[in-house]
């Protein structure tokens, strides 16, 4: 990202009145962090046998937590920077792990290198000239020495950094957590309508389906005591006319909406579609 630099300003401003930090990176080691002092014993070690020796580029490099490679006679100096360093990021309430400072889910990998200058095809040699690297699973940014300003006097400014994106990340993540809750809650109220309309069809229909087997029922009754009227009229009433009579009322009975008469044979017909029950 880039960095607004009137933001910048004001918060290297905010992290130097900060009581709680002390930027001042002093001659000698004093009170170091436990980071520190593992570092400067794995730097120590190194000897033309020792895995923390580029002869090649005569620096030396930790193999402990904190990533350094630097000139010996910078190592001292690499040392106290980054015992700053940490002290600075401790006293922000930010946690300092490794050589990586965690700012909430935010990891910032930091580093103190000296930079190489090519001697030729197969040889550099170091110049004197320390770098901040800072990333955060690819490089952020990078603080050089220069003639007029050393890294020492540009702490403020690496943290202030780090703190400014690590809050643009949080502002992105909010909003981001914000539209997908709308969007979340959108669904929500799509499902809700959706819900309510197949519900009212739903309804409609036994109320359509009601109706209909209201104006069925009265069909079939007139139709039955006009059968029985017919028969009677003309004295043929039979037995089995008698018995299909009642057959015919339980059945409207059965199918009439407002009795619904249990019938043990039509038990798992649905009345509705008169269709067995699955």
């Amino acid at each position: 990202m880039e960095w607004d630099e009137n933001e910048v300003k004001e918060r290297i401003l905010e992290i130097e009145n900060d009581q709680r930090v002390n930027l001042k990176v002093p001659d000698r080691l004093v009170d170091p962090d436990p980071l520190v002092i593992e570092a400067k014993r794995g730097l120590s070690k190194h000897d033309e046998h020792s895995s923390w020796s580029l002869k090649n580029e005569g620096v030396v490099s930790n193999s402990g937590l904190l990533l350094i490679r630097v000139a010996p006679n910078n190592v001292d100096r690499a040392l106290r920077l980054f015992d700053a360093i940490i002290k600075v990021f401790r006293a922000r309430g930010h946690h300092f792990e490794g050589s990586t400072a965690h700012l909430g889910k935010q990891r910032y990998e930091i580093s103190i290198r000296e930079k190489l200058a090519k001697v030729d095809e197969y040889k550099k040699q170091p110049t004197n000239i320390l770098c901040l690297k800072v990333y955060a699973g690819y490089p952020r940014f990078e603080i050089y020495d220069s003639k007029s300003v050393l890294i020492e006097d540009r702490i403020s400014r690496a943290v202030a950094k780090v703190e400014l994106e690590v809050e643009f990340f949080l502002r992105v993540w909010a909003e981001n957590d914000r539209r997908e809750e709308e969007e979340r809650q959108r669904e929500r109220t799509r499902l809700e309508i959706l819900a309510r309309k197949q519900k009212e069809l739903h309804d409609f229909k036994l109320l359509l389906n009601a109706a209909q087997r209201h104006n069925d029922v009265k069909l079939i009754r007139e139709y039955i005591q006009s059968k029985e009227n017919i028969a009677r009229r003309d004295g043929s009433i039979s037995e089995d006319l008698k018995q299909w009579i009642e057959w015919a009322r339980n059945k409207a009975g059965w199918y009439d909406p407002h009795i619904g008469k249990e019938d043990e044979l039509l038990k798992d017909v649905n009345r509705a579609t008169l269709m067995l029950k699955k």
